[in-house]
């Protein structure tokens, strides 16, 4: 095992080291199951009226950016293909 094998198992252990004490460790959990808004018809305080509200546009902007990144992707792919010539 060379010098880079051992320092990524080493940050690897590490990091495992550090996760489980932090599960491990003392947490105040809830007794009890709380209930999140999601949607409420009622008020704003749900979290989908809160986010579609404020952020309408970027989250339009964004879901037209990863579909453009997903068919991009796949032309990217396709291009690829042994025995294809041009895009």
């Amino acid at each position: 095992m060379n010098a880079r094998e051992f320092l990524v198992v080493l940050a690897a252990t590490a990091l495992f080291l550090v996760m489980g004490a932090s599960f491990l460790g003392n947490v105040n959990w809830l007794s009890t199951p709380t209930s999140v808004p999601v949607y409420n018809t009622t008020s704003n305080n749900g979290i989908a009226n809160q986010m579609f509200d404020t952020f309408a546009i970027t989250i339009i902007l964004i879901a037209i950016l990863l579909g453009a990144a997903m068919i991009g992707g796949v032309y990217l792919a396709k291009m690829d293909e042994p025995g294809k010539v041009g895009p």
